[in-house]
């Protein structure tokens, strides 16, 4: 599989800037270089301290608050620190969006697409779950 960007903005307090993020469907939230959330003046999440699992091991960091438009469509999220500018699944969920691994492109989910893929209707029309 190749790799996915899409182009998006961001608004802090400070500044707003047009970034290209990398689509990382492995990342939960969105990342901005630490540089990049102080240039915008985002605002660090009261009681927002997360650990997350990265390739060097799991560390302790802030989030921020942030707003942007991605796609022309507005949102408002945390994002965490992080080496590039990033969307993580979370983002990708919320804003109906996935990736196509045939063109490395993302495409809006259907709207007949009730959720992500665990959801399944029974034949009886009840909701279930698919359990690994």
């Amino acid at each position: 599989m190749g790799r996915t960007f899409v182009e998006g903005t961001i608004t802090g307090p400070s500044a707003s800037k047009q970034y290209r993020f990398f689509v990382d469907t492995g990342a939960a939230l969105m990342g901005l270089p630490q540089q990049e959330i102080d240039v915008l003046g985002l605002e660090v999440v009261m009681n927002g301290r997360r650990r997350f699992i990265t390739a060097t091991g799991v560390v302790e960091m802030d989030t921020y608050h942030i707003s942007g438009e991605i796609r022309g469509r507005g949102f408002g999220t945390m994002v965490a620190p992080s080496p590039i500018p990033l969307v993580g699944y979370e983002m990708l969920q919320t804003m109906r969006l996935k990736v196509n691994p045939l063109t490395e492109e993302l495409e809006d989910v259907p709207d007949e697409d009730m959720g992500p893929p665990y959801f399944l209707t029974t034949a009886a029309g009840t909701d279930g779950l698919l359990l690994p």
